[in-house]
């Protein structure tokens, strides 16, 4: 897939350091101008919008404000640059709907981090039909508060940010993600209603659905795990009355080789992490697709934060 990033800005400098910046990952298209970036969207498919917050004419806020009206434009990611930022101006933007901000500064500073931001930011674009309004909602302040944790660059506090986000989604009643290493596995995250958990939860390497992951490296859903083939923790499940089970691989794959793949893992990347959720409540195909693809991108998220904090 070819990502596109629109860049609106009336600063002719600008475009040139951000084409200069994205041109071995992205197509970049250029506006000068809101109306002239209105022209190029009704043209071309868009995947991400950088946007100038003071312009002649329409503003970055003014035209962000327009497009969440926009329904086919609404959902399309919207990062707004400035050179001087304030309180007032950002909480603006995140109330019209803006996915972050992103100082000017760091175009000469931190180019680096710029990058991670738009990767981050189009990684974690996940749109699904046919989840209900508060689940996109919630969906979408979990993919912002994803990325403020990721950009502090803290792995733990980022796998804590998935899994408490996720409980919140779906409302699951036992929520585990396990680091894999050599086969072996070792528990990060535990989110649990009333504290409850499965005996050995530390270590699920030995399991049957384990070396399932291992070889399909698929994500499944079973909404019968006691008499499935797919499952962990099955006695458990039965003691708790939990016959509903959503099980995701992570691997070892950053968000560039995730992007430059189209979203795709390679098949030769090693599985580096599980997420298990268990509820009594029946899953759906859309809650199952929500979560399958959200954890499998935002998956390469976790694993860059994890090589840097190991490097």
């Amino acid at each position: 897939m070819n990502y596109k990033v629109l860049v609106i800005d009336d600063d002719e400098p600008i475009h040139f350091m951000i084409k200069n910046l994205l041109k071995n990952e992205f197509t970049v298209l250029n506006a000068h101008n809101v109306q002239e970036a209105i022209d190029i969207l009704s043209e071309k498919d868009v995947n991400l919008i950088l946007s100038d917050i003071h312009m002649p004419g329409i503003s970055g806020l003014e035209f962000l404000e327009s497009i969440r009206l926009d329904e086919k434009k609404k959902k399309i990611p919207v990062l707004i640059m400035t050179n001087l930022p304030t309180i007032e101006k950002e909480q603006k933007a995140y109330d019209l709907g803006a996915a972050d901000f992103i100082k000017k500064e760091l175009l000469n500073n931190d180019r680096e981090r710029v990058l991670e931001i738009i990767r981050m930011k189009i990684v974690t674009d996940i749109r699904i039909t046919g989840l209900d309004e508060d689940q996109s909602k919630k969906k979408d302040r979990l993919v912002m508060k994803l990325m403020e944790t990721a950009i502090s660059g803290s792995f733990s506090d980022t796998v804590e940010t998935l899994g408490n986000g996720l409980n919140e989604i779906i409302s699951n009643k036992f929520t585990g993600f396990w680091m894999v290493q050599n086969d072996q596995s070792k528990l990060l995250y535990l989110g649990s209603k009333n504290s409850i958990k499965p005996d050995n939860v530390t270590d699920i390497s030995g399991q049957k659905s384990f070396e399932l992951l291992k070889e399909t490296k698929e994500a499944y859903m079973t909404n019968h795990v006691f008499n499935d083939e797919k499952g962990f923790f099955v006695d458990f499940s039965k003691k708790e009355d939990l016959p509903a089970e959503i099980t995701v691989p992570l691997f070892a794959i950053s968000e560039r080789e995730l992007l430059m793949n189209n979203m795709n893992v390679p098949a030769d990347a090693p599985m580096f992490g599980v997420l298990l959720m268990k509820r009594s409540v029946l899953f759906s195909s859309t809650e199952f697709e929500l979560v399958s693809r959200l954890i499998k991108q935002s998956g390469s998220i976790l694993y860059r934060l994890y090589k840097k904090a190991n490097s």
